[in-house]
């Protein structure tokens, strides 16, 4: 045994073996020789193992009593699936952090069995076949809604009024959704598609499969059926209603410029769906600050960390902007772009000069040597 291990990193090694390890084996008891042997593990970084599959390779370690963190980036694992045959102790009974930053993970589905680990409270998912087809802000409140027992994702905090406000849009997906398929909408496009015929098994079919992949679904119906029925009632005159881009939030929007950060800021209602371009004209118009210097950034409420607003393409449902957020408008300082600029190309240009003075200095040598092996010939 290793009692006094806390931390251990193997990132990097090829472990894809791990799985020939057979617990019922005559000779071994391989979880429970790990349980053993690290009593004490706290965080293990099993980082580009080569690892395929969670139940055969990382549900290996799901014993281990006190591992908090466990860290499986940059490995083919599709989905995670936590029941094992004839075990019926919980798995990863402590972890409390998990990152799967560059897996195979595709769908939400393959994630809904982290909800078997109450003690779960942070989780990294980045470039992943899921998280790359959809925008920030979509991947981070889905994520939220489907996994309630998080409070810190991609490293940045969850407040309660975020949860919130994600759980109640995950809601009203779904409930449009379902009432599509009941409305027979669903079933009209496929029927079109397949020429068949639509029947009422059908229907009920697709909506089985409805609530499979999203089981969280009736416990947030039930959560905030009460509020989202009030908020309907005084809004069902509105023609944006269940449209999450048409969401209106408040914003305040303050300039961080030089010229302008003295200016009273900007307290707007805007819709989820107004692009980023659209708050730069804007910001120019009142702040005076050129549409091609400014850089946004907006942070949510408790969040330290602002997040980058990049695309003028993008909307502010796409990078998360809840309601109450703070967007933050810096001014590039072309002066100092330029220095910038200016000292890099000094630099390069001064790697250069190192590199050629480098490769005179081993020609020299090299003449050098011949001439010592041809004397030492003539010799």
């Amino acid at each position: 045994a290793i009692p006094h291990l806390e931390e251990l990193c193997v990132a990097h090694c090829d472990l894809a073996d791990i799985e020939s390890f057979d617990s019922s084996s005559e000779n071994s008891d391989e979880e429970n020789r790990l349980e053993e042997l690290f009593q004490n593990l706290v965080l293990l970084d099993l980082s580009n193992c080569q690892l395929t599959s969670w139940q055969r390779h990382i549900m290996k370690f799901r014993n281990l009593p006190r591992l908090e963190s466990l860290i499986v980036n940059d490995n083919t694992i599709d989905c995670i699936e936590m029941v094992t045959e004839g075990d019926q102790s919980a798995a990863f009974p402590n972890l409390t952090s998990l990152q799967l930053a560059g897996t195979t993970i595709s769908t939400w589905t393959a994630l809904d069995q982290l909800n078997s680990i109450p003690s779960l409270r942070s989780l990294r998912l980045r470039n992943t076949p899921l998280t790359n087809t959809l925008g920030v802000g979509e991947v981070r409140s889905t994520a939220i809604a489907r996994l309630p027992s998080l409070e810190f994702f991609n490293a940045s905090p969850i407040t309660n009024r975020e949860r919130v406000e994600a759980e109640r849009r995950y809601v009203s997906t779904v409930s449009r959704e379902l009432l599509l398929i009941s409305s027979g909408v669903i079933l009209a496009a496929e029927r079109d598609t397949d020429g068949g015929e639509s029947t009422g098994d059908d229907d009920s079919a697709k909506q089985a499969q409805m609530f499979a992949k999203h089981p969280q679904f009736n416990v947030l119906l039930e959560k905030h059926k009460d509020t989202m029925l009030s908020l309907a009632n005084a809004g069902c005159g509105s023609s944006n209603q269940g449209n999450i881009g048409e969401e209106i939030i408040n914003v305040t929007i303050r300039s961080m410029a030089a010229a302008s950060c003295d200016m009273e800021p900007l307290r707007k209602r805007l819709p989820r769906s107004l692009k980023v371009g659209r708050i730069k004209t804007m910001c120019a118009k009142y702040f005076r600050v050129d549409i091609d210097l400014q850089m946004l950034h907006f942070r949510a409420e408790g969040d330290p960390f602002p997040s980058e607003l990049d695309d003028a393409e993008h909307s502010l449902f796409y990078y998360g902007v809840n309601d109450g957020a703070e967007i933050l408008v810096n001014e590039i300082d072309v002066e100092a772009l330029e220095r910038e600029k200016a000292r890099e190309l000094e630099d390069h240009s001064r790697r250069v000069k190192e590199q050629e003075q480098h490769v005179t200095v081993l020609q020299s040598m090299k003449k050098n040597d011949q001439r010592i092996n041809t004397l030492a010939a003539e010799m």
